[in-house]
């Protein structure tokens, strides 16, 4: 429903494929850059998971880190290739449909949608689109190339004119 409505406000849509972004350790390393002098003075202060994360991340050696910097830099070189046939993207802002926050206390959830878009380092903006069938809410997130924030934003603002599922909420009850 929501690419019937952007078909409208926009010259026309067409798939393309994404560069794939592999995980690599340089996301470890930043965090543990960040965390170092607190985890290493105060570790009990971390919630068991994250402290093992960023205490493993703290013995990442320079040859993949740097291995991986090559990588996001190609990856960037590619999403701007992208952009050479498109001038936005557009996609859910979540592959999978939203639950309850009980359920996600013991269920992982995919930031597959959303984290390749911090490894090419573009403006992206998540949206309301609509609700599930459990009235649940849902977006959609628009991407645009590096510096190209304007556009990404007049886009999600000729949407959200053209829908109003930013005015709604979901029953709390």
């Amino acid at each position: 429903t929501a690419l019937t409505v952007l078909a409208k406000l926009t010259a026309g849509m067409t798939d393309v494929t994404l560069p794939a972004v592999s995980g690599g350790p340089i996301m470890g390393a930043e965090a543990y850059a960040y965390h170092a002098q607190w985890i290493t003075k105060t570790p009990e202060l971390y919630q068991p998971p994250v402290r093992a994360a960023l205490q493993n991340a703290g013995n990442i050696k320079a040859e993949p880190y740097v291995r991986a910097l090559r990588d996001l830099a190609k990856v960037r070189r590619d999403i701007r290739n992208v952009f050479s046939s498109v001038d936005l993207l557009v996609l859910p802002t979540m592959a999978d449909p939203p639950f309850k926050i009980e359920t996600g206390l013991t269920r992982n959830v995919s930031a597959r949608n959303t984290s390749p878009f911090d490894a090419y380092g573009i403006p992206t903006i998540s949206i309301p689109c609509g609700f599930t069938s459990a009235g649940l809410p849902i977006g959609i997130q628009i991407a645009g190339a590096a510096w190209e924030e304007t556009s990404v934003l007049a886009l999600a603002h000729a949407y959200e004119q053209a829908t109003g599922w930013h005015t709604r909420h979901p029953n709390l009850g």
